[in-house]
Order: structure tokens, then sequence, then C-alpha cells
């Protein structure tokens, strides 16, 4: 049974919408900006992947806007998106569609406001626990579509978006959807979520006068992640009923590989990452030589670049330099549960447009970080078998692949 990609949305610091977010990373455009959503004076990381523009009163009423946290907004926003670009789905039943989203911190945004409020002794709004929850998202999506059937949420820190590919991969092989909505969704460009992987030295210090450079993954001198946000949503279906009604069909989702490091909380460990991504190409019927893309989990922090890039070449041996590999997360930071989301649709369009978008700010690579990052530069290459990672928080590895037809 092939499942694929029928629809695709996306909200992200360098464009909303599939044709904006995918001209800009192929240009190198760089999204990150001095925080603006609050003022982060008193934090040592003051820049940020913010999606600008977004008004949620375009497609939401202002109750519906009252009763949903922002990361529930983007995730509608890329859903409309991808359900428009899917077609019409009346041909399947109503409890056929499924749901499986992905997000790390759900709303919170609201745990933030709100807390803040209570600690201030007023009241906290109606909606706050709704608001809150992580499956909210997931939520307003069936609610806004009549989605009948299974509706999951994932939340493993980092690569949750990529596990509820995964899981929505697993729904329809089973025969418990005909087609699923999946992706992530976050957004916690907040002072709480922030100050709290400060505590971790996890988020990058050093470039709050030159946001535009600090994303820098694989780059010598990077120094932590850039906090970042947005929302990935893909339609997927079996081939056969997607070619019957007509749609169009981006891309195969034929491989979803997971395994947990089960050694450390926070820190990475090469044989949880190696595991995930030869567990998917293994799931995907296919072999170490036929990848030849990977778009990496690349977050920019100086033992996590250097892991990835061991775990790719202790899996792929020799052929490892010849695997052209980019970083999405170097111009828009990382978006933890939606990053893989947007990773995989990147991925997407490198197999539909024969391009490999570049890993800026590669000025000059670390040392131990030696492979083919496409640094700065687009570069032209047909990709038939794209693999996408996503390493997070708890060991928890995730690798998906997708193919051409």
């Amino acid at each position: 049974m092939r499942i694929v990609v029928t629809g695709m949305g996306i909200a992200s610091p360098i464009g909303t919408g599939i044709d904006p977010f995918w001209k800009n990373a192929v240009a190198g455009v760089n999204g990150i900006v001095n925080i603006q959503s609050f003022d982060p004076a008193k934090l040592r990381s003051r820049i940020a992947g913010e999606v600008q523009g977004f008004d949620p009163a375009t497609f939401l009423s202002a109750k519906q806007i009252e009763q949903t946290d922002r990361f529930t907004q983007l995730a509608l926003h890329a859903a409309n998106q991808a359900m428009a670009d899917a077609g019409s789905l009346e041909s399947y039943e109503p409890r056929r569609l499924a749901v499986s989203l992905g997000s790390g911190m759900g709303g919170f945004s609201t745990f933030e406001s709100s807390a803040a409020r209570r600690f201030q002794s007023k009241s906290v709004p109606p909606f706050t626990v709704p608001r809150i929850m992580a499956n909210s998202a997931a939520a307003w999506i069936a609610t806004q579509y009549g989605l009948k059937g299974a509706n999951l949420t994932c939340s493993t820190a980092c690569s949750s978006g990529a596990n509820a590919i995964g899981m929505a991969l697993d729904l329809l092989r089973s025969g418990k959807a005909d087609a699923v909505v999946t992706g992530g969704a976050e957004a916690c460009v907040l002072p709480l979520t922030m100050a709290g992987f400060e505590a971790l030295f996890a988020l990058s210090t050093g470039f709050n006068n030159d946001p535009a450079h600090a994303s820098r993954p694989f780059a010598k001198g990077r120094d932590g992640f850039v906090m970042g946000e947005g929302a990935g949503i893909l339609v997927l279906e079996r081939e056969d009923a997607a070619q019957k009604r007509g749609a169009k069909i981006y891309a195969r989702l034929a491989g979803y590989g997971c395994a947990c490091d089960a050694t450390h909380i926070v820190a990475p460990d090469i044989d949880g990452q190696v595991a995930a991504m030869q567990v998917a190409i293994e799931d995907a019927g296919m072999t170490l030589a036929q990848v030849d893309y990977i778009n990496a989990h690349a977050t920019s922090t100086p033992l996590g670049d250097v892991i990835e890039t061991k775990a790719i070449k202790q899996l792929f041996g020799e052929r490892a330099p010849e695997i052209p590999i980019s970083a999405t997360k170097s111009m828009i930071g990382h978006s933890i549960g939606a990053s893989a989301a947007i990773g995989s649709i990147a991925a997407i369009m490198t197999l539909q447009t024969g391009t490999i978008h570049p890993t800026i700010n590669l000025a000059e690579a670390d040392p131990e970080c030696d492979l083919d990052y496409t640094p700065n530069t687009a570069a032209q290459k047909k990709v038939q078998t794209a693999l996408c990672n996503a390493f997070g928080f708890g060991g928890n590895n995730v690798s998906i692949v997708f193919t051409t037809l």
C-alpha cells in the first residue's frame, strides 16, 4: 500500500503559503529577527523566528480567537491551506478522516498569560484549559472540517511533528483511516519558555545584535539554537484513492523510523539517531544507497550538530560525504514540535523541484562537521529519496522517508 501527500500548508518565519516559503528557502532568506511579540530585555537570548504579519482575524471569528491559543491558530491557518490544496475529501466517510498532529509545548502562551494573571490575583479566562491542552489544535482542525475519525496528538518534544506524521502513516497502512491531516504546530516564542531553554544553555545568546547570523547549523562558533514558531500541515491518502478522485500528488511517504536513546533526558546519542534513520529506510523497503538528500535536524547547538553528523557518517559510511544535506532551521530557527513538519515540506519540495535549499550562515564549518551541508547557496540535483530527521529531548529520535512516485 502506497501512501501519498496530496495537500500542504505552512506558516513560517520566511513565508506563509508553500510558494512564498519555498521561494525564500531556496534564496536563503533569513527569518530571524529581534523579538517583537514581547519585551525580551530580561532575557539573554532576545531573538527569534516569528511568523510575520499573522492575523487570525482573517480566518477566525472574534469568539474563535478568544477560544484558541496562538499555536492552534497557526495550525488552523496551515490546515486551511493544506485542505484547499488537497481538494475536496467529500468522497470519504467523515469517520474515515483522521487528524494526527504534533506539538511539544501546546498552548504555552495561554499557560504563561493565565499563570501571570493568577499570580496577580486576577481572574483567568474561561477557555484557559481548552486553549492550553496540547490536543486543542487537532480538535479544532477536526471541528472545522468535520473529520470524525481518529484524532491524535503526539508530544515528543522536537520530534513531535515527525512522530505525528509517522502515526498518520500507520493509521493509513493499518486501514484505520482513509485520509489523515497531519503535521505539527508550535508557538513558544515566550518569556518563560525561552528562560527555561536559557537555563539549559541551549539558546544562542551571542548574536542579539546580529540576528541574521545567529542560527548557524554546522558552523564554527555556533552557540545554540534560536527559538522559532510556525506550523506545517500535510494531507495524506492512499495512492489509489487519491488517483481515483483526481488529486494532485506531491510525493510518497514511504517510511517511518522511531527510536529512543534511553540514555539521557536532554543529551543526544548517536546510536538512537542511527537506529531511527535505519529503521525508516528499512520501513520504506529501500537501501542506504537510495537516499540522495537529508533534511537534517540541525538545530545549531554545539553538541547536537556534531552528533547528527557522526550518526550520518556511521550509518552511510563512505557514501556520507556524497549525500547533500541542508538545515531549514538555519533560516527559521527551531520551532520545536513544528520543525519536522516544516522540514518535511522542504524535503517534499526538493523532490518536486530538483532544488536543494541552502544551509545559510555556513562561512566556515566546524571541523567535526565535514559533510556536504549545501552551504549558503542552493544546489540543483534530481532527488528521488529524501530523509527528514527530527531528534528531541527525552532521547526521541525520528526519521521519515519521502520519495518521488
